[in-house]
């Protein structure tokens, strides 16, 4: 049983009561008639909804339809291609080499009216520029995972039948909990291209990115009214700017919360419903007019391709514990650093020899820096364009202060410059 206001239109749900129990019926307009016509008569659609059966238009009374919209059929039966591990993930094939976003003009989707389509389709070429750039994807190496599938297929499992017959139709909600410089963002960009391919679209998903930090407010997650000038007229109107919680919601794709445990909880709990099973929020930033004399604060529910993916440093300067109620509506997995994936990045062994003892320090508190995957790669590229001593130089400038005799006296007591001139006479 579901309120009309509730029902979603363009998406498919089931009549679990009356003449049409069991059909599926497609959401057209969820605006009930008014008990009277114009005329003041009987409206002969009373209360009832428009949707559609079998390419027909009905009517139907709300209370007669399930509330949980039915399985998006983009992604029926795709989940075979997740179940089988695999060491390889081509990431590449079938598109372009890359994703450069489409010049637009307000123009393009103006209509007669001079108005302009609402948002609703990740495919919609206005949301290219959220897209990740294929190019630099395909230089992505994958790890594998302890039950023998690549990260990406493995993670893509959190995307398929099982786990969204389980949460209402959508993915389930992951939560990458590592060291910064692991890969945590390269993957989702990695996903978001992998997971577009298995659903047969011909672009990458777009990723909305929320970057965690004590300045994020329900105006960036909800959104605000803004000036925009008119380029062309030089004529100033108010219009409605989305928050990216509020476009990723609607639109779907990824919505990437990076460094979740950065954010406010008053942030986070204005997140609660969109992250459970509500699969919605409560847009207070935006009135919308109701029948009658008033207005009430915009519903908007969650898109079936809504993925939300957060990242979880633990233990860094101005990060907090997060609230046990957000971080329960994850999925959580440790993400490390990989071993195997930095010897293919970084073919130096002295400098994996430096990261494991300067990672062994950091274990023992003797360091707060973290050495991540991203640090070595620089510093392998350093020692071939400045030489062993200047990058060295370079590469302690990145600790604390109070950090860098320590990382001198593991150098030192390593001989990593000498080993290091060595490796490079050899090359």
């Amino acid at each position: 049983m579901a309120l009309a206001a509730a029902l979603i239109p363009g998406f498919t749900y089931r009549v679990i009561a009356g003449p049409l129990a069991g059909a599926q019926v497609k959401i057209i307009d969820n605006k009930a008639f008014p008990d009277k016509d114009e005329n003041g008569d009987p409206h002969p659609e009373a209360r009832k909804i428009t949707v559609t059966l079998g390419g027909d238009t009905i009517y139907v009374i709300p209370r007669l339809i399930d509330g949980t919209p039915i399985a998006d059929p983009m992604w029926t039966g795709k989940a075979a291609a997740l179940t089988t591990p695999t060491t390889s993930f081509d990431l590449a094939s079938d598109y372009e080499a890359t994703t450069t976003a489409t010049v637009l003009t307000p123009a393009t989707f103006a209509a007669a009216d001079g108005s302009y389509a609402p948002l609703t389709d990740p495919m919609d070429p206005r949301l290219d520029h959220y897209r990740p750039d294929t190019r630099k994807v395909q230089q992505y190496i994958s790890r594998i995972m302890p039950n023998g599938m690549t990260d990406v297929q493995f993670l893509l499992v959190f995307a398929g039948e099982a786990h969204r017959a389980e949460n209402q139709g959508r993915p389930a909600n992951i939560m990458l909990k590592g060291d910064t410089q692991g890969g945590k963002t390269f993957l989702v960009e990695a996903l978001a291209v992998a997971w577009a391919k298995v659903l047969g679209l011909p672009k990458p998903m777009p990723v909305f990115t929320l970057s965690g930090s004590a300045g994020v407010t329900d105006f960036d997650l909800f959104g605000q009214p803004s000036a925009y000038v008119d380029p062309v007229t030089g004529r100033e109107t108010i219009v409605w700017l989305p928050g990216t919680v509020d476009l990723a919601a609607r639109v779907g794709g990824i919505l990437y919360c990076d460094e979740c445990n950065a954010l406010g909880e008053r942030v986070t709990s204005s997140l609660h419903p969109l992250c459970d099973h509500r699969h919605c929020f409560i847009n207070r930033n935006k009135p919308v007019p109701v029948p009658g004399d008033g207005f009430m604060p915009e519903m908007v529910v969650g898109s079936l391709n809504l993925w939300i993916i957060g990242t979880f440093n633990e233990g860094y300067r101005g990060m907090s514990d997060m609230n046990e109620a957000f971080i329960n509506r994850f999925r959580h997995i440790e993400w490390g650093y990989d071993e195997k994936v930095e010897k293919s990045l970084v073919p130096s062994p002295v400098i994996h020899l430096l990261a494991d003892a300067l990672r062994t320090a950091r274990s023992q508190n003797k360091l707060r820096t973290p050495v991540g995957t991203a640090a070595l790669q620089r510093l392998h590229l350093d020692i071939s364009t400045f030489g062993v001593d200047m990058a060295l130089g370079m590469f302690t400038a990145v600790f604390k202060s109070n950090e860098r005799d320590v990382v001198r006296a593991i150098i030192e007591d390593r001989s990593i410059a000498i080993l290091l001139g060595e490796e490079q006479k050899g090359a």
